[in-house]
């Protein structure tokens, strides 16, 4: 299975207004020049951004988001302004090894015992796995808690003893646009908001 992955874009059509104030006092390039500090400096903040918002939601290490959060790639220029996307690739964590998790049994009592597979995935609360795995092969989970599986979470892909999958659950990359998709970007924005009007007042102030 790929590496789930996204490109997390700046939008920053809020900021239009001390965006069109600087372009008014600036020659084009070096309107680019300035914009693309503000966005390299916006971009190599996002890591920290997620840092202190992604762990409120989930459960999730500081440094795995550091090694999901990529270098932020620029593009534009030439008088038409500066853009930026931030790549984030993880694999999916696996319940019961990123992602904590509960029931189980041991040995063959693991297949054949009733008991529900939680997942310690999200901070509001644990998450019951189905009875069948659906997505999957359609059959029920388990945790084999005696073997050298190390408490994973597996299912059959079918009604066959063999093979059987690993069950995971969300990627980095899909957190900043699930539950904590406000408030990451609400924090860039602000982060550049500030970044702009330091800019901005610099400029003002005869810093051209």
């Amino acid at each position: 299975m790929a590496a789930p992955s996204v490109y997390l874009e700046i939008d920053a059509s809020e900021l239009n207004e001390q965006i069109e104030r600087l372009r008014a006092i600036l020659k084009p390039e070096r309107f680019d020049q300035v914009m693309y500090s503000i966005f390299k400096r916006t971009g190599n903040h996002v890591k920290m951004i997620l840092r202190k918002d992604l762990p409120v939601d989930y459960y999730v290490k500081a440094g795995q988001i550091n090694a999901a959060v990529k270098t932020p790639q620029l593009s534009g220029g030439g008088g038409m302004g500066v853009g930026c996307i931030i790549p984030i690739v993880d694999s999916r964590g696996t319940i019961g090894g990123r992602y904590g998790a509960s029931g189980g049994a041991h040995g063959w009592a693991s297949l054949h015992r009733k008991y529900r597979v939680k997942g310690r995935v999200v901070k509001a609360g644990t998450s019951t796995l189905p009875s069948q795995m659906g997505s999957y092969g359609g059959q029920p989970p388990f945790r084999n808690l005696g073997s050298s599986l190390g408490g994973l979470t597996f299912t059959r892909a079918g009604k066959a003893r063999f093979p059987i999958m690993k069950v995971v659950g969300i990627a980095i990359p899909q957190m900043p646009m699930n539950r904590s998709q406000e408030e990451v970007q609400q924090d860039i924005l602000d982060y550049m908001k500030e970044r702009m009007e330091h800019e901005i007042q610099r400029l003002m102030a005869g810093g051209r």
